[in-house]
């Protein structure tokens, strides 16, 4: 599995940098009620977005398990509650 990732990361390592590479034509970025304009790169624009939604979508990912998380804490931890009784049945069992 770890090959499988690796494999994907370079993969898309490549087109990346192949991306930024190759359009560097400046492109005027304007936001409509501002007057102001910035002149970037179309990859700089294209890749900052990327990179933005990449951002958000491992945020969603994070916020979506979090009930799957408490879960496996509840688990863990009663797991943990369940042993600690076991070992002590055993210790009063030894003892008799």
């Amino acid at each position: 599995m770890k090959i499988i990732r690796f494999v994907f990361s370079c993969v898309v390592l490549f087109f990346t940098v192949s991306f930024a590479v190759s359009n560097k034509q400046q492109y005027p970025l304007t936001l409509w009620p501002f007057p102001f304009e910035i002149t970037l790169p179309i990859s700089f624009i294209v890749l900052f977005f990327a990179l933005l939604f990449f951002i958000f979508g491992g945020m969603y990912t994070w916020i979506q398990t979090i009930p799957v998380r408490n879960e496996r804490w509840r688990q863990a931890k009663k797991i943990r509650e369940l042993t600690l009784k076991i070992d002590d049945l055993k210790k009063d069992d030894s003892i008799v």
